[in-house]
């Protein structure tokens, strides 16, 4: 499905906004793919937005076998590209223009898969070989040759797919030069003789807020972090306060949860909805949506485990907490690495590592829903 940059971030103001495709009524010209690229970078250098990618791969489905491999001598429809040097433009008996056409370019070279004879040997690397979905076992797993299920029956009430401490604790992006809209901050220690940097679990913090949160009320403690080029800005949270105290000098909450350094002039927000239930488990999809990852939450050179992507689908895509986006490669013939959602905004989610073969998971890299908690 074609998307808008609208429609992928509205709150990701400072990208560009282009207009809606029609691929039979838009100029289209050609790229030629050399090494290094991919979508991420030619929606990048087409259409100063990264994440018009869908565009191109739309566009060039029968071309592109698997959108993280395309390869170098590639001959891409570029829907919207004014046209090229070797396109002409005849006059039409009525006096106006024809619509221009593109010259006849190469046929496109169909990206194959690796030979089947060729050995993938990921162990001797010292990597974990994937397991096809359906031999990876939970709790949930219900063995038919075992008489006595006792274990599975008791755990699974317990068992929660996403902890709340996941969802508080996601990042989140807001758009590029924009600040995140909050209830307040934290002005400091509500004992006033304290002379800590930070502030930690059961301390008491007084924070300013135009409209008081009710006794009791959990908000959570975030700031900005970074900016990703082209994408947006990075808050991260901070912690967890529950609201204690209401009086004329203002609001008083103690810190319950620490997620990074919490320091005076943190923001503050209600938590977010957290709405999973103990048993409920992300189930199997056929044929589920694609999104890229835009980037990631920290800095890191290599991703690992549990860290954190931005994914270009969110609530209004139909995505939810704890769906699970896999990265597939026809090659190996197993999923090379597993995210789960943690965070959710209109369009975009946060999804952290949950199962890798390698470091696999970069920007740009174009994974598929494979399970929903619908």
């Amino acid at each position: 499905m074609v998307r808008s940059a609208a429609a992928v971030v509205a709150s990701l103001s400072a990208l560009l906004i282009l207009p809606g495709f029609a691929l039979g009524q838009q100029p289209v010209g050609t790229h030629t793919v050399v090494d290094d690229d991919t979508l991420w970078d030619l929606a990048i250098r087409f259409y100063q937005n990264p994440f018009e990618w869908r565009v191109i791969y739309e566009a060039n489905r029968d071309s592109i076998a698997d959108p993280n491999l395309i390869y170098p001598n590639e001959v891409f429809i570029i829907p919207g590209l004014r046209g090229q040097a070797d396109q002409t433009v005849t006059i039409a008996p009525s006096g106006q223009p024809a619509p221009v056409q593109p010259a006849p370019g190469p046929d496109p070279v169909v990206a194959q898969p690796a030979p089947a004879d060729v050995p993938v040997d990921l162990v001797q690397f010292g990597f974990r070989q994937a397991r096809p979905v359906e031999q990876v076992r939970t709790v949930f797993y219900r063995d038919s040759t075992q008489e006595n299920e006792i274990v599975t029956g008791g755990v699974r009430p317990n068992y929660v797919a996403v902890s709340r401490d996941a969802v508080y604790s996601a990042p989140w992006l807001i758009g590029l030069g924009a600040d995140p809209e909050s209830s307040g901050f934290i002005e400091g220690f509500a004992n006033e003789s304290a002379r800590a940097s930070t502030m930690r679990s059961f301390d008491q913090v007084r924070v300013s807020m135009p409209v008081p949160a009710r006794v009791g009320a959990e908000l959570q403690i975030f700031r900005l972090s970074r900016t990703i080029e082209n994408v947006g800005e990075v808050v991260i949270p901070t912690g967890v306060l529950t609201v204690s105290t209401i009086n004329d000098s203002g609001v008083i909450g103690v810190v319950t949860k620490e997620y990074q350094r919490i320091q005076p002039g943190d923001l503050v927000r209600p938590v977010p909805t957290y709405s999973v239930t103990p048993g409920q488990v992300a189930r199997e999809v056929a044929g589920g949506s694609e999104a890229m990852i835009m980037g990631f939450a920290g800095r890191q050179e290599i991703n690992d485990l549990n860290h954190v992507g931005f994914l270009d689908l969110g609530s209004d895509d139909g995505i939810n907490i704890g769906d699970e986006f896999v990265l597939f490669s026809a090659a190996v013939g197993a999923p090379e690495g597993r995210l789960q959602v943690v965070g959710l905004s209109p369009n975009t989610s946060a999804a952290r590592i949950v199962s890798m073969v390698d470091d696999v998971f970069r920007q740009g890299v174009v994974v598929r829903l494979a399970r929903t908690m619908r």
